[in-house]
């Protein structure tokens, strides 16, 4: 089934008297890779995150917060040493440069520096547990979410991919007639300029052989034909399957710009420039498949 690589998923762990929570997005990345962001302690923990992201996912970039949610261990106390430092140094430029003022409380209280938070610290025994349960539920609904993006890429790309086949058995059933309309056109110009000149009708006949077999396009249109069937397969398929996909748009792509270039009326122009467009709302969509 397919999945995008776009999403979005939280969960949150008890732990002692507040609780962990864990955030996780992933963009389009061609490649797998994760970053893990949080307080220092939880660092000890990172590869651990970052095994159980590459356990689940195979491609994308993704991000993953942690946070420890308790207010009580994120209160302020004053750092007296650095708010005695502080007066000091005010009273020393008052003297210095002869400046009037009284160094107050109401002063004191703007300088950030004499304020600091109490830091807390755990180690990683005692956070595993909890810290990787609020992760799996994360990472549990950040796949809920690529899925559900993914089945809706899954109906856009068939959408388009019914629009190329159309488009293909268009051009295969216009080809006799424009190969016999391209031999009739050259037919008549080379008996127009052949006026008053004997022509050898068996070097006339090769030649326009010559012309329309320039013009063939089967060969491009039976490839092309293979690759839809391939590629409907893999959209349908149980494994990650963007690598692929991306690799059978560039084939088709190149089949059908051959076809383009082979043309020998109108009708197929338009219709090439027509599967080019078709073609290209699948590689978009396919550049968001995991």
């Amino acid at each position: 089934m397919t999945a995008s690589m776009t999403g979005y998923g939280a969960g949150d762990s008890p732990f002692r008297e507040a609780n962990f929570s864990v955030e996780a997005r992933s963009v389009n990345h061609r490649y797998l890779e994760s970053t893990v962001r949080g307080p220092r302690w939880a660092i000890s923990l990172e590869n651990e995150v970052r095994e159980a992201v590459k356990s689940r996912f195979s491609r994308g970039r993704f991000d993953v917060f942690i946070h420890y949610n308790d207010e009580n261990n994120h209160s302020q106390v004053i750092d007296i040493e650095a708010a005695k430092s502080f007066v000091a140094s005010l009273k020393t430029l008052r003297e210095e440069l002869g400046i009037q003022g009284e160094v107050d409380l109401a002063l004191l209280a703007g300088f950030r520096d004499a304020l600091k938070g109490s830091e807390i610290s755990f180690s990683a025994d005692e956070i595993r547990e909890p810290l990787m349960s609020a992760l799996d539920s994360a990472l549990s609904n950040l796949g809920r979410m690529r899925q559900r993006e993914g089945d809706a890429l899954e109906r856009d790309i068939l959408n388009h991919l019914d629009d190329v086949k159309r488009l293909t058995g268009e051009v295969k059933e216009r080809l006799p007639d424009a190969q016999k309309a391209l031999t009739e056109r050259l037919r008549e110009r080379i008996l127009k300029l052949s006026e008053g000149r004997d022509m050898d009708e068996g070097r006339l006949e090769q030649e326009l052989i010559y012309a329309a077999e320039r013009g063939d396009i089967n060969e491009e249109l039976s490839r092309l034909e293979s690759h839809i069937s391939q590629f409907r397969d893999l959209v349908v398929s149980e494994e990650p399957i963007g690598r692929k996909l991306d690799f059978l748009i560039q084939e088709m792509n190149r089949e059908t710009n051959t076809i383009a270039s082979k043309s020998v009326d109108l009708i197929l122009t338009q219709k090439s420039v027509d599967l080019k467009s078709a073609l290209e709302k699948i590689r978009e969509q396919v550049q968001n498949v995991e």
